[in-house]
């Protein structure tokens, strides 16, 4: 870069201006009114035309006449005379603010990434921090923000300002667990203060984190900070419905961590803390059906596998239970049973296995295409079992920030045609629509792509399940022969022609024979009196 500086602050007298702008929708605009800030800057009036046009936006943008600010700004980064160079970082950076105040946040984020991108030798790389900061309020879910920011995690929190530090931290932090940075992604969640609101997610995710790197202790203790601070907003009746989610969703992770560490009735005891009301409530009962395996309950984990496949649940998609059904079924040596279980897994799962692999193999080599067919199972697709399949890979979160992402950038385009006239006939106005044209075009191809690895995926466990099957029907006919092994003998049940399971009742019970018509209330109470065949 030249050495003139004109134009332009130095760099250092730019630390001291706070990056803020007037949005009363948002949770950051909502105090002093906040604005940029005014930079310093030389005469330059009689320099250069270039300067001119810089000094002209200024004052405009100063004005509040954003769009006029923003061509002025636009005709500096054309010039081709070599003595605008100079000038150009300086309305890089104006030009990114006039686009915020014009809710063209694609664009603003473009011009701010220009900044980052060029590092520490653009003299308003700090500057465009707080820029980069404001964003994360508006378009929460764009990855290629989060790219730019964690460019500046060396700079915190030092360079950061106060009230942002926390969620800079936050989503700086995220950002480094999907890119599987997991001790850089700690060292900044940890930063996140008890004040702030992103505090229990940021808890959570380090949690996830630890999880991940396969260290149980300092996720539980995680798991328990997170528990702790909800807790105290429950019993205050401050708690949101997201937080709510974040509740349940953290007794899930205590659960799956005791499960992993083999205390079973610990993890019972927090699979049994999500509410009935909870999305993951289906979940929970089919994980609980597990740990009821490993305890030997197993009355109560067909329990909850009947309740799983109650109408109330038709959403749910748990191919895995008609396995586990068939397990429970063979360690009670009811071998009629487990072949009519997994003859209903064959005919029920074998046809999604075949439509899955064929829609793969269709667009494989269109995402943009998968993703439209993403959208129009979920709207309404006619395989009932294949809209089942695709809501659950929608509630992978990666796809959600892409849907997201894919709405807001739609959005934007449009509000480019109710712009003035002029600003509309613009090159500025010209470029922004190309580009953002180009960013939905990429953002549904990622989307495609995710929906085709979680296709995949869905297609490997069925085949791994498929495998199970046919495991599970050679061990039946061995059994049958009397060639099982004398171990795995021993682990099944006891005595032949037991009748009835004990089941107790208390006196707020009543203890109903299931007919064959499921009722609401209960759901989740179910206990199947299965009768163990096998003889020592």
């Amino acid at each position: 870069m030249e050495s003139r500086k004109r134009g332009y602050v130095n760099p250092a007298s730019l630390l001291a201006l706070l990056f803020c702008v007037v949005l009363s929708s948002h949770a950051w605009a909502q105090d002093d009114g906040m604005s940029f800030g005014e930079e310093e800057v030389e005469d330059i009036s009689e320099v250069s035309p270039v300067a001119k046009f810089l000094e002209e936006g200024k004052k405009l943008y100063g004005d509040k006449k954003y769009t006029e600010a923003s061509l002025l700004f636009y005709k500096v980064l054309q010039e081709q005379d070599v003595t605008a160079d100079a000038f150009k970082p300086e309305a890089q950076y104006e030009l990114a603010k006039a686009l915020f105040q014009l809710e063209l946040y694609q664009g603003a984020l473009q011009y701010f990434g220009f900044v980052a991108d060029t590092g520490d030798t653009h003299p308003f790389f700090l500057p465009a921090l707080r820029g980069l900061v404001l964003l994360t309020d508006v378009v929460p879910e764009d990855p290629v923000l989060m790219q730019h920011m964690a460019k500046y995690t060396d700079y915190y929190p030092a360079e950061v300002p106060e009230k942002y530090r926390d969620r800079f931290a936050y989503l700086v932090g995220r950002h480094l667990y999907n890119e599987l940075d997991y001790e850089g992604a700690l060292k900044m969640l940890s930063a996140v203060s008890t004040r702030s609101p992103d505090y229990p997610k940021a808890r959570y995710i380090a949690a996830v984190t630890h999880v991940a790197d396969y260290n149980a202790q300092p996720a539980v203790a995680a798991f328990k900070e997170v528990l702790r601070y909800l807790t105290t907003k429950k019993d205050n009746g401050t708690l949101t419905e997201d937080e709510q989610n974040l509740f349940d969703q953290t007794n899930l992770g205590m659960a799956r961590v005791f499960y992993s560490t083999g205390s079973y009735d610990t993890s019972l005891k927090y699979y049994g803390r999500i509410s009935r009301k909870s999305h993951y409530w289906p979940v929970a009962l089919f994980e609980s059906s597990w740990a009821y395996f490993q305890l030997d309950l197993y009355n109560k984990a067909l329990g909850n596998l009947l309740t799983i496949n109650a109408p109330f649940f038709d959403q749910a998609y748990f191919p895995e239970g008609s396995i586990l059904t068939a397990v429970l079924f063979f360690y009670n040596c009811k071998y009629e049973r487990v072949r009519y279980v997994l003859e209903d897994f064959e005919d029920q799962y074998l046809p999604i296995k075949d439509e899955i692999d064929a829609v793969v193999a269709k667009y494989s080599e269109d995402p943009e295409k998968m993703y439209q067919w993403l959208l129009d199972q979920k709207d309404g697709g006619e395989n009932f079992d294949m809209v089942r399949v695709v809501n659950s890979a929608l509630n992978d979160q990666q796809i959600q920030r892409k849907l997201t992402l894919i709405k807001l950038t739609t959005e934007e385009k449009a509000k480019l045609s109710k712009m003035p006239s002029n600003w509309k006939s613009s090159g500025l106005a010209t470029q922004l629509d190309g580009d953002l044209e180009v960013a939905i075009g990429f953002a549904k191809s990622d989307a495609g792509v995710i929906a085709q690895q979680r296709l995949e995926r869905a297609s490997e466990e069925l085949q791994n399940l498929i495998l199970e099957q046919k495991k599970i029907q050679f061990e039946v006919a061995r059994a049958e022969k009397g060639e099982i092994e004398a171990d795995l003998r021993a682990e099944m049940g006891v005595e032949a022609n037991v009748t009835e399971a004990n089941v107790e009742v208390t006196d707020e019970e009543l203890y109903w024979v299931f007919d064959g018509e499921y009722w609401a209330d209960e759901l989740g109470f179910y206990i199947f009196n299965v009768n163990s065949e096998c003889k020592r």
